[in-house]
């Protein structure tokens, strides 16, 4: 091959690889996206509609597990407990005012169609550290747009366990 040919399949490569590096960031901001309409969906508790349309149905996987010095004390008050299923609808619905989740710690990872999100996490009531722990999604890109598919999470009682983070 000569020299110009090369020069045309490096520049076709360069283009590629380019347009490669775009789609990502585009699948990453739109992830991001999602993470912070969640956060300010709990925070403000003002748009039920925006936050039931970060996932993909009603009734994904929406569990806690109960961890460390917090799983402990409800094993002793109930032997038989293993953890709690709830959906994204409940737990919104519960959410009121000085209701504050705030994330630390966030990692993203896109595999094409497939991500997954996780992050520790801290919540407050009235400014009053409750509960903390890490949590983890799973999502699918939908028609373009990234859908929640379920949230596992750990909790630990800060009275129980002071928050690391």
């Amino acid at each position: 091959m000569n020299i110009k040919t090369w020069s045309v399949i490096s520049i076709l490569m360069i283009i590629v690889f380019a347009t490669n590096i775009c789609a990502k960031s585009e699948l990453e901001q739109k992830l991001e996206r999602v993470v912070e309409d969640f956060r300010v969906s709990i925070n403000e508790h003002s748009d039920e509609e925006k936050f039931s349309n970060l996932f993909l149905h009603e009734t994904i996987t929406w569990v806690a597990i109960y961890t460390g010095k917090t799983r402990k004390a409800r094993l002793e008050e109930n032997p038989s407990f293993r953890y709690s299923p709830s959906n994204y609808k409940t737990f919104y619905s519960k959410m009121r005012d000085g209701y504050e989740e705030k994330f630390y710690n966030l990692d993203m990872n896109i595999r094409k169609e497939f991500a997954t999100v996780s992050f520790d996490y801290t919540f407050s009531i009235d400014s009053k550290l409750n509960n903390w722990g890490t949590e983890y999604w799973s999502l699918v890109l939908v028609e373009g747009e990234w859908k929640i598919t379920s949230v596992t999470f750990s909790v630990n009682l800060q009275r129980f366990e002071k928050s690391p983070f």
